[in-house]
């Protein structure tokens, strides 16, 4: 029951959140993202991710997110599912205004695929197999890359959507488990606790 509790309200949570936000899509426009204009607005660096295009859309990825979470709910607290989630929306946002390209999307991919690849590297750890899903995650996103394009992809930059959610799961690696205190630095830490 612990293993639930670490996991099930960020999980929740997250759910209920993209679920109110597609009943409101008078708010989708702000939400989502154009690279034009995403930095000078702020909000389609995370929102975008949240909501979707349509119902069917937006259940698949909340499947794949279930699924990636219950799979590997060992590497998850409710805190850390939440700031994974929040890190990699931003990082994959922020990748994707590096491209010369004017890209719009809105949805939860380009994160399930920087959780998905997160939790592939934690668990080779402990079972070195699991690089074989590894290596066919890269490989699909390689792919796409080149140009295989399923019929159920819209719009033309989703490989670069993804590519970028992979390189998300990096910052992911790096960050976890950190406190906000731990990127203080040294020397100000000592002179705060000498006053």
């Amino acid at each position: 029951m612990k293993n639930i509790q670490h996991y099930l309200f960020a999980l929740i949570l997250s759910l209920a959140v993209m679920a109110f936000l597609q009943l409101m899509p008078e708010w989708h426009d702000s939400l989502a993202f154009n690279s034009d204009t995403a930095l000078s607005e702020g909000w389609p660096l995370v929102g975008a991710h949240f909501i979707h295009l349509n119902w069917s859309h937006a259940l698949f990825n909340f499947a794949a997110l279930v699924v990636i979470v219950v799979v590997w709910r060992q590497f998850f607290t409710t805190r850390w599912l939440i700031n994974a989630l929040l890190l990699s929306a931003v990082t994959t946002s922020l990748l994707l205004l590096l491209l010369p390209w004017e890209i719009e999307f809105v949805g939860l991919s380009a994160v399930l695929h920087g959780l998905l690849m997160y939790c592939v590297v934690k668990y080779a750890k402990q079972n070195r197999w699991v690089l074989i899903l590894g290596l066919a995650i890269i490989g699909k996103v390689v792919a796409e890359l080149l140009g295989w394009r399923p019929t159920h992809f819209i719009g033309e930059y989703v490989a670069y959507i993804h590519a970028a959610g992979l390189l998300s799961s990096l910052v992911l690696l790096k960050l976890e488990r950190r406190r906000v205190s731990d990127a203080v630095p040294e020397p100000l830490k000592n002179t705060d606790s000498e006053r």
